[in-house]
């Protein structure tokens, strides 16, 4: 079979098994070529896999051969398809399944995201073709959106999340009489065995996000509730995997379609403010574990707008929001009243003897750095304000302004300010700095990407020195 009779595709992206099966069969070609370019291919180390039959045994699910009978000249297919119930829509036995784990909840639906573990086996290869196990990386594929062979699609639809099911697709199901030579024959019928780890149902948000809003206005709460947990869902999943940074957006997206929401009675009120209040509460959480203590603040007001009653958790968020920013006797006062609703609660009890902890460290702090503050501060004149214009204009010109000891310890405590992920901001009491202290400070913050600016006036003022927003990308 020579080459020009196959269907030749340039391999620059994902492939939408669908279309590509339906252009072969609509060309008449039999087989297809794929092109790389040159530039774009990778060199041959990056294409060699180490194939370790402990890996198999250890993360496969297995291909268990049944016992050989007498005078049993069936294949291993065939024996396994005997256990196997037709779930083929045409019922031509075209796809089987078999329930190794069942699972629980609804199943899958259509359009659905869908991540899981997957082994797909041909009949006399000695190791899966395909494996997400022996690459160890989940797989996300939206079912019935054409992103996998037809007989998978089928398959997926009738699996529950957790559940483990084995399928047997025949040729017409799986990639057809072409195949995917050498590594799939010609009219190979396949084996897959598949893990559902869970599914969000994606076809319902992106059906209300394609919406007017005087359409999304006409969406019943039940539908609407769909879609919020559709999101949710697939939030808490990032969340649980570690990926914060792209769970926040999800959640702030699920609140905005709340927030959005025009109530019709008491009922639908009640259940969209506990919706909204666990929300406003994840979105917290996630902004505290990314060092966002501003953000963390403002969701935590949303959460008391939602629930006038006191919320240990809230409360403890919030505490732990203060302290980041280093405002501890407020951070102190949310956390004694989170306290005392929860008394045992360990998460509470810890946060506060970091909290003193802080307060320690800030003390040492400013004694060994700002020994001059510890004067007692006096009103000034307009002639001690003259005074003191011209010491800030004499500051400004001269390098001498402080000395090498105290530009030591400011490097050294903005250097350790800078890496301690927990911290977004530094206030300094600034009223009884010289200026030349303070530009020394705020000269050594911008070197180390910084930003240093004095608020407030008289014994009230502060040089706060802040972490730069991390740009987004």
């Amino acid at each position: 079979m020579g080459d020009e009779e196959k269907l030749t595709v340039s391999l620059k992206g994902g492939l939408n098994l669908r279309e590509l099966r339906e252009s072969a069969t609509r060309t008449g070609s039999y087989g297809v070529l794929f092109e790389v370019e040159e530039e774009e291919a990778p060199c041959d180390e990056e294409l060699e896999y180490e194939y370790h039959k402990h890996d198999v045994y250890n993360h496969l699910l297995h291909v268990e051969e049944e016992e050989e009978e007498e005078d049993d000249e069936c294949t291993l297919f065939e024996k396994l398809a005997r256990k196997m119930e037709d779930i083929c829509p045409s019922q031509d036995k075209g796809i089987l399944k078999q329930v190794l784990r069942p699972g629980s909840g609804p199943t899958v639906t259509e359009g659905s995201l869908c991540r899981m573990h997957f082994n797909i086996y041909t009949e006399h290869g000695d190791e899966p073709f395909d494996s997400t196990r022996l690459r160890n990386k989940i797989a996300k594929l939206c079912q019935g959106r054409g992103e996998m062979i037809e007989g998978l699609d089928v398959g997926l639809a009738t699996m529950r999340k957790g559940e483990v099911a084995r399928f047997l697709i025949k040729p017409d199901y799986a990639l057809g009489k072409m195949g995917a030579p050498p590594r799939i024959p010609e009219n190979a019928t396949l084996l897959a065995e598949v893990e559902l780890l869970s599914f969000v149902e994606q076809a319902d948000i992106d059906d209300y996000f394609e919406m007017t809003e005087e359409q999304k206005r006409n969406v019943s709460w039940a539908d609407l509730k769909k879609v919020y947990h559709s999101i949710t869902n697939n939030a808490k999943e990032l969340f649980e995997d570690n990926k914060i940074r792209q769970a926040f957006p999800k959640y702030k997206k699920a609140a905005t379609v709340l927030e959005d929401r025009h109530l019709r009675d008491q009922d639908e009120e009640a259940d969209w403010r506990g919706l909204l209040l666990k929300t406003y509460l994840n979105l917290s959480v996630c902004a505290v574990k990314l060092a966002h203590a501003g953000r963390a603040i403002y969701y935590c007001k949303k959460c008391y707008e939602m629930d006038k009653k006191p919320n240990a958790k809230v409360l403890y968020l919030h505490g732990k929001a203060l302290r980041m920013q280093c405002d501890f006797d407020r951070a102190r006062d949310y956390l004694v009243r989170a306290q005392k609703l929860k008394p045992r609660s360990s998460d509470i009890n810890s946060e506060l003897e970091k909290l003193e902890s802080d307060v320690l460290k800030y003390r040492m702090t400013e004694t060994s750095m700002y020994r001059k503050m510890l004067s007692q501060p006096v009103g000034t004149t307009q002639e001690e304000e003259e005074k003191e214009n011209r010491r800030v204009e004499a500051a400004k010109n001269k390098s001498e302004a402080c000395s090498e000891e105290f530009r030591k310890t400011v490097s050294e405590k903005l250097r350790e300010f800078s890496a301690d992920r927990d911290l977004t901001e530094f206030p300094i009491p600034s009223y009884n700095l010289s200026h030349g202290e303070i530009y020394c400070i705020i000269e050594v913050a911008e070197s180390l990407g910084l930003d240093a600016k004095v608020r407030g006036t008289g014994n009230s003022s502060q040089l706060r020195v802040m972490k730069r927003p991390r740009s987004s990308t």
